[in-house]
């Protein structure tokens, strides 16, 4: 496969609509309408008129369009001016644009649930070991 085929992401076109499951490695531009839930380690795109009612694990996350669920991403999440989020969000980094419009919850930072921890878990367990007098 070419490089060119390797970067195109899947488009869900404007005159499409689907439900399910989408599991994919690489990326999607959603132009039209998707229910269900997205998993990648990629990126996701709801473009503007895009409409997506759906749980979204990422790696980022960008919003032009409507988007009804959570999204969790491992790296960020960018809600442009066109966006409408309603649902909670995770992620490392967030960058909100002027005219966005978001209702839920957010966290953000690297303790975020669902963001990389470096090496945080193995720490805390060290250290609960000590409190407990086990090395």
């Amino acid at each position: 496969m070419s490089d060119s085929k390797q970067n195109s992401p899947t488009v869900i076109g404007a005159d499409a609509s689907f439900k399910g499951e989408l599991t994919f490695q690489g990326s999607v531009r959603i132009d039209g309408a998707f229910e269900g839930a997205i998993q990648t380690g990629g990126n996701v795109h709801v473009n503007n008129g895009g409409r997506l009612k759906a749980e979204v694990k990422a790696g980022s996350v960008i919003l032009d369009g409507n988007v009804e669920g959570n999204i969790e991403a491992s790296d960020r999440v960018e809600l442009n001016p066109t966006s409408r989020l309603t649902g909670d969000l995770r992620a490392e980094k967030l960058v909100v644009k002027e005219g966005a419009t978001f209702i839920g919850r957010c966290e953000v930072g690297t303790g975020a649930p669902g963001a990389p921890k470096s090496g945080l878990d193995a720490a805390m367990r060290q250290v609960q070991a000590a409190a407990q007098g086990r090395k």
